[in-house]
């Protein structure tokens, strides 16, 4: 029997694949702001519109090496950090002066920056529209939230076999397990358990306790004064292991521990931050209304119905050029598998 046989045959055996069969949860402001930062190009107008094609380029890319059956896109909604600055008010208060995160193409310009992010934003949101995925952005949440509640949620979903969150943001980490791994488009690496203690020294289920004490300056949140990677590792080296831990453990521990080393004791002064860090930072327990609930789920089961035509009449008038090389061709090959779903 030659191969190609082998394989039609195979192939007949398969069951069809069903919409609920694996997941692809995409953080939509990260990846946008990454191909905006590090992709130059500009259409023959001369007007930069990398951070449009570098979106839809890594998102084609990602839809390709993970093979989904449903793809959702996330974006923070307006106001979505507000509810976490009354907790915290410097939460993100170091962003209230950004600096140009694209310089090769708008030197210190942040004012022409700051309108090419909105009109390609906006541009953005016309291309998502003609593709056969949903749309999440709800007002006063942050998109890290609605993907904690919707991994969280499917994790426990008989009917889903694999959820794959494509972000570069780390803070994900901690949503890992084994029907949940991460894509760093960054790295152009999947993040399974295994791949969380390779790299951090760390079980993934207790990667968020880490972040907590640690905080994470991106956010200006406060870490344990004194404390990095390695004294962590070392004074809590039980949290490699495959069992989940909680900050009650860490706080008990460093009682009891409070006279071998000053770090428990630092540890300890510094309980009620780590307390807001936890309430902060942790995607698993999250305080999301019934109502955002309801309405996440909604808009996850949206799906748009791919339009050709009007995605190819959008990218001739935007002078796309050959950003996306054979951009009929590169249609059909990603996205119309998922229309069929």
């Amino acid at each position: 029997m030659n191969k190609s046989y082998r394989e039609l045959l195979a192939n007949l055996s398969n069951e069809p694949r069903k919409r609920t069969d694996s997941i692809l949860l995409i953080d939509g402001l990260n990846t946008f702001l990454r191909s905006f930062s590090l992709i130059n190009h500009v259409n023959p107008s001369l007007n930069h519109v990398g951070g449009l094609t570098g979106f839809l380029k890594s998102i084609g890319y990602a839809i390709r090496i993970n093979n989904p059956t449903y793809v959702i896109v996330i974006f923070d909604g307006i106001g979505s950090s507000n509810n976490k600055k009354n907790l915290f008010p410097d939460y993100k208060a170091n962003r209230t002066t950004r600096r140009v995160i694209n310089s090769a193409i708008f030197g210190e310009n942040i004012d022409d920056e700051k309108e090419a992010i909105a009109t390609q934003m906006e541009r953005l949101m016309h291309y998502l529209h003609c593709l056969p995925i949903s749309i999440i952005c709800i007002d006063g949440l942050e998109a890290d939230d609605v993907i904690g509640y919707l991994a969280t949620d499917f994790e426990t979903n008989d009917a889903i076999n694999k959820v794959t969150i494509m972000s570069a943001d780390k803070d994900f980490l901690q949503l890992i397990s084994d029907k949940v791994q991460v894509y760093s488009p960054s790295k152009k690496k999947i993040y399974q358990p295994k791949d969380v203690l390779e790299e951090y020294n760390i079980s993934s289920k207790n990667y968020i306790l880490q972040k907590i004490l640690l905080g994470d300056q991106s956010d200006n949140i406060p870490g344990v004064p004194g404390l990095g990677p390695k004294k962590f590792e070392k004074f809590f080296p039980e949290l490699s292991e495959d069992k989940e831990y909680n900050l009650t453990h860490l706080l008990v521990k460093s009682q009891e521990k409070l006279n071998e080393h000053k770090l428990y004791s630092t540890l300890l002064a510094f309980k009620h931050q780590l307390i807001i860090n936890n309430q902060l930072m942790n995607l698993k327990q999250l305080v999301i209304s019934d109502e955002n609930k309801s309405l996440i789920k909604q808009m996850a089961r949206h799906k748009n119905e791919l339009n050709g035509y009007v995605f190819i009449s959008m990218y001739i008038s935007d002078k796309l050029e050959e950003s996306i090389p054979n951009v009929t061709g590169w249609l059909n090959e990603i996205f119309n598998p998922l229309n069929s779903l």
